[in-house]
C-alpha cells in the first residue's frame, strides 16, 4: 500500500515569522554587543592606565580646591656666598591668597621654621649652632593677608648647602608642609693666619728674649766702660 506522498511532507513555518522574530532580536542583540565593546574598552584602557581612575576616585583629588598658603623666600639672590663664622638673614613671606573670609577659611595658624640640607652628605643640619630661631609660631593670618619673617643664621661649617622654608598648619598636623623655593648656600673657609694665637708666642718669645739680653748686655757694657 502506498502512503500519499503530500502525507511525507513536513510543513514548513511561514518565513514571515521567521523574519518577524529576527527583527525583534536584533536590537537586544545590538545592545548586548555594544556593552560588551564598551567594557572591553573600559577594561583595556584600565590595565593601561590604573593610576587614573584611582585618581577619580579619590576625593581629595577630586577636589578643586587648593591651598591658598604659599610661601616665599624673598632674599635679594638665590646663591649666597659667604665666610665661615658670619651672620646672613633668611627673609621670607607667608601669604594667604584666598580673599573671601567666611567662618571656615577667616584665619589659619601654625609654625614655619627653616631647613638647611648639606648637598655634599644629602642629609639636613642640625640647627642647634646655625640658628637660634628654628621655628616661628604664627597665631594667625588672615585671608588676603602677607606676613614677613626672617632668621638669622650663623654660618657654622663651610661647605655647599640648601636652604628652604617650610610651614605647617595646626589644623591639619599630618598634612604636607608648604615649601618655598631654595637658595643655593656656599660657605667658604675662613684664612686664619693666626690659627691658635701661634703669631703671638712666635714672635713675642724671641722680643722678650731679645730684649732681655740686649738690656744685660747693656748694664755690662756700663760697667765695663764700654757704654758711657
Amino acid at each position: 500500500m502506498k502512503i500519499p506522498s503530500n502525507q511525507l511532507t513536513l510543513r514548513k513555518k511561514p518565513k514571515s515569522n521567521l523574519v518577524g522574530k529576527r527583527i525583534q532580536q536584533s536590537p537586544i542583540f545590538v545592545d548586548l554587543m555594544t556593552l560588551a565593546i564598551g567594557l572591553s574598552v573600559v577594561l583595556f584602557y584600565w590595565s593601561l592606565n590604573p593610576i587614573a581612575f584611582s585618581q577619580l576616585s579619590s576625593p581629595v583629588l577630586n577636589s578643586s580646591s587648593k591651598n591658598p598658603l604659599m610661601i616665599s623666600i624673598s632674599n635679594p639672590t638665590k646663591i649666597i656666598h659667604e665666610l665661615v663664622g658670619k651672620y646672613i638673614t633668611i627673609s621670607a613671606n607667608l601669604n594667604y591668597l584666598r580673599s573671601d573670609k567666611t567662618l571656615e577659611n577667616s584665619t589659619k595658624d601654625g609654625i614655619a621654621y627653616i631647613s638647611i640640607v648639606d648637598v655634599k652628605d644629602k642629609i639636613p643640619v642640625d640647627l642647634e649652632d646655625w640658628s637660634v630661631e628654628k621655628g616661628l609660631y604664627i597665631p594667625s593670618i588672615s585671608a588676603g593677608q602677607s606676613l614677613p619673617l626672617e632668621w638669622n643664621v650663623r654660618l657654622v661649617k663651610a661647605g655647599s648647602y640648601t636652604i628652604s622654608v617650610l610651614f605647617n598648619e595646626n589644623r591639619n598636623p599630618f598634612s604636607d608642609p608648604i615649601v618655598s623655593s631654595r637658595i643655593n648656600l656656599q660657605v667658604l673657609p675662613k684664612l686664619n693666619l693666626n690659627p691658635s694665637n701661634v703669631l703671638l708666642v712666635a714672635f713675642g718669645v724671641p722680643s722678650l728674649l731679645i730684649g732681655f739680653l740686649g738690656t744685660l748686655n747693656y748694664l755690662r757694657g756700663r760697667k765695663t766702660g764700654v757704654y758711657r
